[in-house]
């Protein structure tokens, strides 16, 4: 998932106070998650360090995954889950955020099922859960767009 870019806010103040749904993105976007981005990064570096390319063999994977992975990852899914938004819009985007966390955690547990089992049909499904956190972060980053683009919050690198 992409590293978090801080939102720089163009409207004034006031403006923020007359908009609960910008005030509500800005906190949810440069105050809470920033408290999980480690986290996940963490955890998603351990499991980049052990897979695709870097695969080395299916006892490093496991171990990886069950001592490292997979305590990382729900400490970060944890921690997403208490993160609550003020309003609708905001709420319905994270929940977005959760869904995706929550598949890829369970994709996690089942690469582990499926190492323990020499099950290639669970890890079939395992691949269907990392497909379907792929759909919920693209939807999320979608969300997160239209809602900032709507409530004029614009960030680093935009053009001016």
């Amino acid at each position: 998932m992409k590293r978090i870019i801080y939102a720089i806010v163009v409207a004034g103040a006031l403006a923020a106070c007359s908009d609960p749904i910008q005030k509500d993105l800005i906190n949810y976007y440069n105050n809470e998650l920033p408290k999980v981005t480690p986290q996940e990064h963490e955890a998603m570096e351990a499991y980049a360090g052990v897979a695709g390319a870097n695969y080395q063999n299916d006892s490093v994977m496991y171990y990886t995954l069950k001592d490292t992975v997979i305590p990382k990852y729900s400490e970060f899914y944890k921690t997403l889950e208490s993160i609550k938004p003020e309003t609708a819009e905001v709420q319905s985007m994270h929940k977005e955020y959760l869904e995706a966390a929550k598949d890829q955690l369970e994709a996690f547990k089942l690469i582990v099922e499926a190492i323990a089992k020499q099950d290639a049909e669970v890890i079939k499904v395992a691949n269907g859960d990392f497909e379907k956190a792929k759909i919920a972060l693209d939807e999320w980053k979608a969300e997160f767009e239209e809602i900032r683009k709507k409530h004029n919050v614009v960030m680093e690198g935009d053009s001016k």
